[in-house]
C-alpha cells in the first residue's frame, strides 16, 4: 500500500484585532495572550494581514512579522526581560515581511513559516509612514497546518 504526505489544514487563529487600533507607525504591536503551540504541535502557518491607514502608507511601507518562543516555558526571547512588554523585535525573531507599498488599505500574506512546538506570542513591527485607523477593521490571522500521512 502507497502512502502519501499531504497538507492538513487546521483551524484559523485571529491572533492581532483590537490591539491594532490606531497603532502608530514604528510601533511594535504584541499579541495579548499565548498561542498553544506546545499544545497544538503545528509544524507550519500561514498569515494574513489587514489593515487600514489613516492615509496611503510610503512607496517602501512595510509591516514585519515576529514571533516571540517560551523556549523554557516561561520566558519570551524578546530581546529584554521576557515578558514582552517592550519587545526588541530583531532578526532574531522576524519571520516574515508583509510588503504594504503606498496603499491606504491593504490585505497580505506571508506563507509557510516554520513553527517551533512551544507556545509564543506574535508581534507585527509597522514601517508604513501612516498610522493603522481607529476603527476596529484591522487583524491579523494564522492558518496552521501540519505534514498527515495517508
Amino acid at each position: 500500500m502507497v502512502s502519501k504526505i499531504l497538507w492538513a489544514a487546521e483551524t484559523e487563529a485571529s491572533l492581532l484585532t483590537t490591539e491594532l487600533n490606531n497603532a502608530a507607525d514604528a510601533a511594535t504591536i504584541v499579541d495579548a495572550s499565548d498561542y498553544a503551540n506546545a499544545t497544538n504541535k503545528f509544524q507550519f502557518a500561514d498569515f494574513l494581514f489587514f489593515g487600514t491607514f489613516d492615509a496611503a502608507c510610503d512607496a517602501g511601507a512595510v509591516i514585519e512579522l515576529h514571533v516571540f518562543y517560551k523556549l523554557d516555558g516561561t520566558h519570551y526571547g524578546d530581546g529584554e526581560d521576557g515578558d514582552v512588554a517592550a519587545p526588541v523585535a530583531s532578526g532574531n525573531s522576524l519571520h516574515g515581511i508583509f510588503i504594504i507599498g503606498a496603499q491606504a488599505d491593504a490585505y497580505q500574506q506571508i506563507l509557510g513559516v516554520p513553527l517551533a512546538p512551544k507556545d509564543f506570542k506574535v508581534a507585527v513591527k509597522l514601517s508604513t509612514g501612516q498610522a493603522l485607523t481607529a476603527v476596529d477593521s484591522h487583524w491579523l490571522k494564522m492558518y496552521p497546518h501540519n505534514h498527515e500521512s495517508q
